[in-house]
């Protein structure tokens, strides 16, 4: 048997986006023949907006074989949810265990002011050896936490001391809009699906919802065909005669990532450009040009105080040739510590050199950044 899980749908009159994606995911589920749906909380994106409601109940009517199980985010309300009516709509607004052909799967739905470890433990009543999935809307926390930065403080907290009993298979969590790489679960079982449909650009790239086979209790994932993909590229340029051949390698490389050949009627994209260059103005114009030639979607922000798109703020000049001469070879040689060539640098300091970029140390565009205004003497 197979069901569908996804979460933070965050549905909203204004953003009917969000009710294409789902249903996307109840077209794909019914040609798969998958009949079950669990949605992880954050079905609406404000508690009690009636308008909200034909954007969940107009897709789940027109595939009404499809069982939709739904716990309540902190998002939700209990009268939220009670305020939808549907034969398939199955809604948990209190923990309970629903057996799916032998898996059993415990549904905790969102509790302000409770920890999920001990509604969990309080909930836990299955017989030895039983497997089960556990379905929850909160924070994991293992010594850091995945963040939701529309969100601040912690929801619903649960800690990797609560996920230790071996029966317990995978844990699906609603609440962050970052998908989890199946490859790497938080805590060895925690996954979030992620928001099917990116909410702004902050939410980046094609969008998924998972499926979890439970006979062998083995996920894969869905690409959500939804209306919009966001991007959000930054772009770093040091001082040379090869600066917009720097920027356009860095376009074609972030829009083939994205699959921009077969995805750019759907793609709206932030662009940022920082670092140094020798012909300022005249960079910016190129680059504008070579946005504007491919066609580009530029992602416009509803806030008013929201930065231009594509962003040059970052990008500042540097016209002093000796400067620019040691700005080249600082970035060789941050390249070479990235790179982590043999003997690219004296045996004495190799073994330090060993920089993770972005594995909880500033990434490699940061550090190159820092250095740069160190040589051009750039705030302080």
């Amino acid at each position: 048997m197979k069901i569908a899980v996804t979460a933070d749908l965050h549905l909203n009159s204004k953003h009917l986006d969000r009710a294409l994606a789902l249903q996307n995911i109840l077209a794909q589920l019914n040609t798969e023949g998958i009949q079950h749906l669990i949605i992880a909380g954050d079905l609406f994106d404000k508690d009690g907006d009636e308008s909200a409601y034909s954007s969940f109940l107009d897709p789940c009517r027109s595939y009404p074989d499809i069982q939709i199980h739904l716990i309540p985010g902190n998002h939700d309300s209990e009268q939220s949810l009670a305020d939808l009516h549907l034969d398939s709509l199955h809604k948990y607004c209190t923990p309970k265990a629903v057996e799916f052909e032998g898996l059993q799967v415990l549904f905790v739905p969102y509790q302000k002011s409770l920890s999920m470890g001990d509604v969990i433990n309080a909930a836990i009543n299955f017989p030895e050896g039983q497997a089960w999935v556990l379905v929850g809307h909160g924070d994991f926390i293992d010594g850091s936490r995945e963040s939701n930065p529309r969100e601040k403080g912690i929801y619903m907290p649960l800690k990797k001391s609560d996920i230790l009993e071996s029966n317990l298979k995978k844990v699906f969590l609603g609440h962050i809009h970052k998908p989890t790489d199946l490859k790497n679960p938080l805590g060895g079982k925690v996954i979030y699906p992620g928001s099917p449909q990116g909410l702004d650009v902050s939410e980046t790239g094609h969008r998924r919802f998972l499926v979890l086979d439970t006979n062998r209790i083995e996920i894969s994932e869905r690409r959500v065909q939804s209306n919009s993909i966001f991007l959000d590229e930054t772009f770093f340029v040091f001082p040379s005669d090869q600066e917009m051949k720097q920027l356009r390698e860095q376009l074609e490389q972030r829009l083939m990532h994205a699959d921009w050949k077969n995805e750019k009627e759907r793609i709206y994209v932030r662009l940022q450009v920082v670092g140094f260059s020798r012909q300022k103005d005249e960079l910016i114009k190129l680059f504008t040009l070579e946005v504007k030639s491919l066609g580009i979607k530029l992602y416009e922000s509803s806030h008013s105080n929201q930065s231009p798109n594509p962003n040059f703020d970052g990008l500042l000049n540097a016209t002093d040739p000796q400067r620019n001469l040691v700005a080249r070879k600082v970035i060789e040689k941050i390249d070479l510590l990235d790179a982590k060539l043999e003997n690219s640098l004296p045996l004495e300091i190799e073994d330090k050199s060993r920089w993770r970029f972005d594995q909880g140390e500033p990434s490699k565009e940061q550090v190159k950044m820092a250095a740069l205004k160190t040589i051009y003497q750039i705030g302080g």
